[in-house]
Formats: C-alpha cells, sequence, structure tokens
C-alpha cells in the first residue's frame, strides 16, 4: 500500500538544521584571573591568604559562589589545599560550607565584628604602654615610615594601600611590646574587622584623622610615655570604633 507525502510526514520526525552556537563561557573575575601561587611553598597558607585578601576587600561579596574544582584547576593544584583553605576561611567566618549546595561567601558578622574590637583594643591599648618603655628607634622608624605611606595613599585614595600601611603600623607597634604572641590572637579575631574597615576607608575625614593619631601615638612612643601611649592608642582605636559602628548600623 501505497503512502501519501502528508502520512510520510506525519509519521518521520523532521530534522533541524539549524547549527547550534557553542555557548561561550563567562569570563572569569579580575582577581581569579590575576591569582597565581608558588609552587615551592606551602599551597594551603597561599590559597587562603588569597581568598580572605578578596573576601575582606569586598572584590567577592556575600553571597558569591566559589567552586572548588574550578579554583583548583585554575591554580593547577590539588583540590586538597583548596578544601584546606576553605575550611580555614569557615573558621574564620568569611564562608559559609553548605553540603549538597556548594561554598559561599558568608554575610558580615556584626558580633565577630563587636568581638574584634574588644579584642584589638584590650590589647593594643595594653601593648602600646609596654612599648613605650622598650621601643628601639629602629622600630620608630618603621612606624614613622608606615605612617608616611599611609598619608601618600590617602592623598592619591588608594584605599588598599592604605589599608595595608596601617595594617603594617599596628603589627609593628604590638611586635615592639616584645609580645608576638598579641599579633597572632588579633590576627584571628580581625577578619570580619577588617572587611568594615574597607568600607571606612571611603569615610571622606577618616584618612587623614587616622594619620594625625599615629603621629601622636609616636610622639608618645618616642619619649617614653606608657601612660600617654596608652591613651593616644585607646583614643585612635574609639576614633576609627565610632565610623566602623555608624557603617554597620546602615549595612
Amino acid at each position: 500500500m501505497t503512502q501519501s507525502n502528508d502520512q510520510l510526514t506525519d509519521r518521520m520526525p523532521v530534522k533541524n538544521n539549524t547549527v547550534n552556537k557553542p555557548r561561550t563561557a563567562p569570563a572569569p573575575d579580575a582577581w581569579l584571573v590575576q591569582a597565581t601561587v608558588q609552587r615551592d611553598q606551602p599551597l594551603s597558607p597561599q590559597i587562603y591568604r588569597l581568598l580572605r585578601r578578596v573576601i575582606v576587600e569586598g572584590r567577592l561579596k556575600p553571597g558569591a559562589a566559589l567552586k572548588e574544582p574550578a579554583l583548583a584547576a585554575h591554580l593547577q593544584v590539588s583540590r586538597t589545599p583548596v578544601r584546606e583553605a576553605f575550611l580555614r576561611l569557615q573558621q574564620d567566618g568569611l564562608l559559609d560550607l553548605r553540603p549538597q549546595s556548594g561554598t559561599f561567601v558568608a554575610p558580615i558578622d556584626r558580633t565577630r565584628v563587636e568581638e574584634g574590637m574588644i579584642v584589638r583594643e584590650a590589647l593594643e591599648v595594653r601593648a602600646a604602654a609596654i612599648a613605650a618603655v622598650k621601643i628601639s628607634e629602629s622600630e620608630l622608624t618603621i612606624l614613622r615610615r608606615e605612617t608616611d605611606r599611609m598619608t601618600d595613599a590617602a592623598r592619591s585614595g588608594d584605599n588598599r594601600s592604605f589599608i595595608e600601611a596601617d595594617d603594617r603600623f599596628h603589627r609593628a607597634l604590638v611586635d615592639a611590646s616584645a609580645f608576638s604572641h598579641i599579633g597572632v590572637i588579633i590576627e584571628q579575631v580581625n577578619a570580619q574587622l577588617d572587611r568594615i574597615r574597607y568600607l571606612s576607608a571611603n569615610v571622606p575625614e577618616r584618612p587623614e584623622a587616622s594619620v594625625d593619631e599615629h603621629w601622636q601615638l609616636i610622639d608618645r612612643l618616642a619619649n617614653g610615655d606608657a601612660d600617654g601611649s596608652a591613651n593616644a592608642a585607646q583614643a585612635h582605636l574609639t576614633a576609627s570604633w565610632a565610623i566602623i559602628r555608624a557603617i554597620m548600623r546602615n549595612l
């Protein structure tokens, strides 16, 4: 029995002659393009510092997804050091690791920000008083150099360089107390606080005021004034915390 053309058309699938164009992969974020590791150094700490920095600086926003396999492939490392870095960042409160869902940048934790301020205030004010009676001229030179760098960064609007110089100043201050473990403790509680510090650097008057407060503290240290150094450190941190609390109210 002969079938009509209409019957054949009904029963035979029509071929789609449209060519499916390959999808273009999304361009990686700028931070990932620039990310590298030194293979002659331990990998996990490097990946931790890399991710901590981009999260703290706000280049990775809260809720952003991080894919362990993709990051490992880009860095050309195994997934083990990436996983270790993720776990450490989770302990810092910077990542949320959700089983069966993925890994995401955590929101700013207000309680941890307050904890960071409490710990820094308690330890750094005391460290300043101790440093005043034992600080060396070379240590004072470091404090002056970093404050000069803060001035240059503030004038050019370079927030990252400003905060990096500020961090070095405070580490040098703590080191001058000769109680090096204080710096380790501060680093452990500083992650959430640092996220707000990058926002506070955008407050127009704060960088200039912070530089002035540093010079006042240096003057007290150079004079061997323990009480004056503690008071200057306290005033500096109190002014910084006021800006940070104002920012948190608006988040």
